[in-house]
C-alpha cells in the first residue's frame, strides 16, 4: 500500500507539472467555457488539425485515469463513486483556476468534463478489475 501511495503522489506531481509547468498558456484567449470546443474545431478543421484535437480531447481523459483507479487504493473512504468523482472534479477545477491565473494553459470547461469522464474511467477500472484484488 506504501508504494501506491508513493505512486499516486508521484502521479499528482507529474500531473500538476504538465498542467502547470510544461504549457504556456494563450494570452489573448485564457478562458474557454464552450464544453465542446475542441469537438467543434476537430470537426471543421483540416484532416492533419482534427487528429491533434481528438488528441488534446483523448490526453485529457487519460490524464485523469489514474486519479480516478489509485484514489479508492489509498483512502479507503474514495471507495465509493460519490466520493471519487467529486475529488477529482474539485482537482480538475483547480488546476484550471491555477492555468487561469498563472496564465500556463487554458482555463477550459471542457478540460472539466473530459477529466471528469477519465476518472470515471479510472473507478470503473479499479471497482471491476482491482477492487476484487483488494477484497481476496
Amino acid at each position: 500500500m506504501t508504494k501506491l501511495r508513493i505512486i499516486f503522489w508521484f502521479y499528482i506531481a507529474a500531473l500538476l507539472c504538465v498542467t502547470l509547468l510544461i504549457f504556456r498558456g494563450n494570452p489573448y484567449n485564457p478562458i474557454e467555457l464552450d464544453p465542446i470546443a475542441s469537438y467543434r474545431r476537430a470537426a471543421n478543421a483540416p484532416q492533419h488539425l482534427a487528429v491533434i484535437e481528438i488528441r488534446n480531447i483523448a490526453l485529457n481523459i487519460a490524464m485523469f485515469i489514474p486519479f480516478g483507479a489509485l484514489l479508492p487504493i489509498i483512502w479507503n473512504k474514495a471507495r465509493k463513486i460519490y466520493i471519487t468523482i467529486p475529488i477529482a472534479i474539485t482537482a480538475t477545477i483547480a488546476i484550471e483556476t491555477a492555468q487561469f491565473i498563472t496564465a500556463r494553459g487554458v482555463a477550459a470547461a471542457e478540460d472539466i468534463i473530459l477529466n471528469t469522464i477519465g476518472a470515471i474511467i479510472g473507478f470503473i477500472f479499479f471497482h471491476f478489475l482491482i477492487k476484487k484484488r483488494l477484497t481476496n
